[in-house]
């Protein structure tokens, strides 16, 4: 199986078809990528739009860190080469294991506005575009709160961006579609839907869960022009099964069963591995002897891509950047700009 030439001439396929300007392409960088020796000289900046750092962290009282002080330097050069290549660098604010604290913030109109103060002074003080809240596992009793800190936010950036990270499928009950059209765009995030804890081997993230996400944002009033869906670049693996719906007997090859995207790539130029795309759900997975990987590849980040474009939908984010692989015949990156930048040049620098 010549996956390579599959994966380009799958690639190459330009959908023509489109309602709105689909044109975002957000790429994450957290801090954690200095561990895996990717800079952001290591970017590939023409091939995204925006970059979302990840993160910042903030304090009850309202102030702002580096959640790794040990990136700060790093920071500097990500915020120097995007402001030289004309992508706009957003903030990550919140995350992991925030929510207490956001939640703390959000009570106080006091704190609230200090927090909205500082998040626009840290933009004006780093050459950043803009903010992305990121307020996880939210609910329903947090939406008062939730509103008020979007409300506060944007009173203070200005005319700088505001975006926010959505979880739908574990918190659809917080969103108010009024709340999230503050945003400039939504990014729309799905948690890995195979762990351990499954019975079955299902995808791991796949286009028709993400277009569940989406629809159950777009429902609920959100603008689709704001909805961006993101992707993960990384496969996760299970000994035992042999295909979806078989039982795994434990995590498989990567790192704690994890399998960058390029990681992937290496490993199926082996003939060790049948990859095959599915339908039904829109994902890859790749079996082999000893264990099953699943995954999203060329044809399932291209179909999603395709749905983005003809839906009319913001863009997609790629999650993170680290994790693709450079070649561009068998890049995400290119998979995704031939659909929604198709003029930009994607060909490797000699």
């Amino acid at each position: 199986m010549n996956l390579k030439l599959i994966a380009f001439s799958l690639a190459l396929g330009l959908s023509t078809v489109a309602n709105a300007a689909a044109d975002k392409v957000v790429g994450y960088f957290p801090y954690w990528s200095q561990y895996a020796q990717f800079a952001p000289k290591d970017i590939r900046f023409n091939m995204v739009t925006h970059i979302h750092y990840v993160s910042v962290s903030p304090s009850s009282d309202g102030t702002l860190a580096f959640a790794d002080e040990n990136d700060i330097e790093n920071f500097k050069e990500l915020s120097k080469l995007a402001a030289e290549n004309n992508v706009k660098l957003i903030v990550s604010v919140g995350g992991i294991e925030q929510e207490g604290t956001l939640a703390e913030i959000a009570a106080s109109e006091d704190v609230r506005g200090t927090f909205a103060s500082n998040v626009a002074s840290f933009l004006d003080e780093n050459g950043a575009a803009g903010v992305e809240l990121d307020w996880q596992n939210l609910t329903a009793e947090n939406a008062e709160g939730f509103a008020a800190l979007v409300s506060a936010l944007k009173d203070a950036l200005g005319d700088k961006t505001l975006s926010i990270a959505a979880y739908p499928l574990t918190s659809a009950d917080a969103y108010d579609g009024s709340v999230l059209n503050n945003a400039e765009y939504v990014t729309v995030l799905v948690p890995d839907q195979m762990t351990e804890e499954n019975s079955e081997l299902k995808p791991n993230q796949s286009v028709s869960v993400i277009e569940e996400a989406l629809n159950a944002l777009s429902s609920k009033g959100v603008d689709k022009d704001k909805l961006l869906p993101s992707v993960s670049l990384y496969g996760k693996s299970f000994m035992g099964a042999k295909g979806f719906g078989e039982a795994p007997t434990g995590v498989g090859s990567g790192n704690e069963g994890i399998l960058t995207y390029k990681e992937l790539m290496k490993k199926f130029e082996t003939p060790d591995y049948k990859v095959s795309f599915d339908e039904s759900s829109k994902s890859e997975i790749a079996v082999s002897d000893m264990e099953s990987i699943v995954f999203m590849g060329i044809p399932s980040v291209k179909a999603l891509a395709e749905l983005v474009k003809s839906e009319g939908y913001a863009g997609v984010a790629a999650y993170d950047l680290s994790q693709d692989h450079t070649e561009p015949i068998v890049s995400l990156l290119v998979t995704i700009g031939l659909e929604l930048r198709p003029s930009v040049n994607y060909k490797a620098k000699k």
